[in-house]
């Protein structure tokens, strides 16, 4: 990681924290694409997100690309946690819900951020960042890859809410977070390296997603707990945010594998046609079994508010609906951050079964991928529950293994 990650970019973002804007001003001064009123954003507040008034002001949708790929002995995984969550003294706004440390659990009716009084997570603090200012948001959790990987790639995406009405967060406070690795007890400065974030600002709620390589920080910390603090995010009900550390690493007792990551920003909407994001560059043996996992991470998604969808199609095999024992088939985002195979589980701190918003989830597809597979359609929809799509990564096995 170079030592400019620690920059005058940094210092003004410090300076941006105590700022806040109005979202059409944002978009004017900032020359940023305008989208009429007449286009209905759909991604309500309060008691409802299907609220047909919510128009959108600016955004800038980010095409899916491949970020990194390799065939070698090896996998791809991540490691996730949430950044917001209800606030445990205060009563939820809705009365029918149950207490939020419950809500943490899963319980309750709807236990979601529209209910709830939200607040940052925050498991360090008293600390001090390197910019000087207070540690006001940190959560962590840990890597454990096999003895002998050698990590070929990282990357660290972080996401939240960048708005709620007319408050919307400037460009250079969400450009960054703080990250401290295993074996230091500092946080580092680590700015996002994209050309622009993705983002989409309406008159009801705003967010949006940023990123940076991590690997040779990865690479030169290796397992452990990874910590990252002072993402932000507007802080009232129906707030959420969160970050993944996806990592491709090379190791000789894994199978030969096809390794595949594609970010972007795109939103799916209610009211609105399905998205399909198309994911190219796959690579399925010509012969033989096929197996291999597909993972993903989605803002804004809500559990037990039903009605949004994942399908996947691979080039020659079926379209598919995402469904496991964490996901109902009309449920697909349901703030969960899980690992259903047990040797990729990792623990994270703190340990939430509802993330309020935020979800990291992977799951097996090798009964559709097919033979001569060379690309992958995901296909969204919702019906009332709008959410936003930041990552994908996948691993297709190349030798025949059926081991996933």
């Amino acid at each position: 990681m170079p030592s400019s990650s620690v920059s005058r970019a940094a210092a003004t973002r410090l300076t941006a924290r105590r700022a806040v804007v109005v979202g059409t001003a944002l978009a004017a001064a900032a020359g940023q694409l305008l989208v009429a009123p007449t286009l209905a954003d759909a991604r309500g507040s309060g008691s409802s997100k299907a609220d047909p008034r919510a128009t959108t002001i600016a955004s800038n949708p980010l095409p899916f690309t491949t970020r990194f790929q390799g065939d070698f002995h090896g996998s791809i995984t991540r490691i996730s946690n949430s950044l917001m969550t209800c606030d445990e003294t205060k009563a939820p706004l809705d009365p029918a819900q149950v207490p939020c440390e419950q809500a943490r659990q899963g319980l309750g009716p709807m236990p979601i951020n529209n209910k709830y009084e939200m607040k940052y997570i925050n498991i360090d603090p008293g600390s001090i960042g390197p910019e000087g200012d207070a540690i006001y948001s940190a959560s962590s959790a840990d890597l454990g890859l096999l003895d002998g990987s050698k990590v070929k790639y990282a990357r660290l995406y972080w996401g939240g809410t960048r708005g709620i009405g007319d408050t919307v967060l400037p460009e250079s406070q969400i450009d960054g977070v703080y990250l401290k690795i295993p074996g230091e007890a500092q946080y580092r400065a680590v700015n996002n390296d994209q050309p622009s974030i993705g983002y989409i600002t309406t008159d009801v709620e705003s967010s949006y997603q940023a990123s940076a390589d991590i690997t040779d920080l990865v690479k030169q910390a290796g397992n452990g707990t990874y910590t990252v603090a002072n993402m932000d995010s507007v802080v009232k009900p129906h707030s959420w945010g969160g970050w993944t550390i996806v990592v491709a690493y090379e190791n000789d007792c894994k199978p030969m594998r096809h390794i595949h990551l594609w970010d972007g920003f795109q939103v799916e909407l209610p009211d609105s046609p399905q998205l399909d994001i198309h994911l190219g560059g796959l690579q399925t043996p010509h012969s033989g079994p096929v197996g291999g996992k597909l993972g993903f991470v989605v803002y804004d998604g809500d559990l037990k508010w039903t009605g949004d969808t994942l399908s996947v199609k691979s080039t020659n095999g079926p379209s598919t609906l995402f469904q496991d024992v964490n996901h109902a088939p009309n449920d697909a985002f349901n703030s969960t951050i899980e690992e259903l195979t047990p040797a990729d589980q990792f623990a994270r701190n703190p340990y939430n079964r509802n993330n309020f918003g935020y979800d990291s989830n992977r799951w097996d597809i090798s009964p559709f991928l097919r033979n001569g597979d060379t690309d992958l359609t995901a296909t969204f929809n919702t019906q009332k529950d709008g959410y936003d799509i930041g990552v994908f990564y996948a691993y297709v096995n190349l030798d025949g293994s059926t081991d996933v």
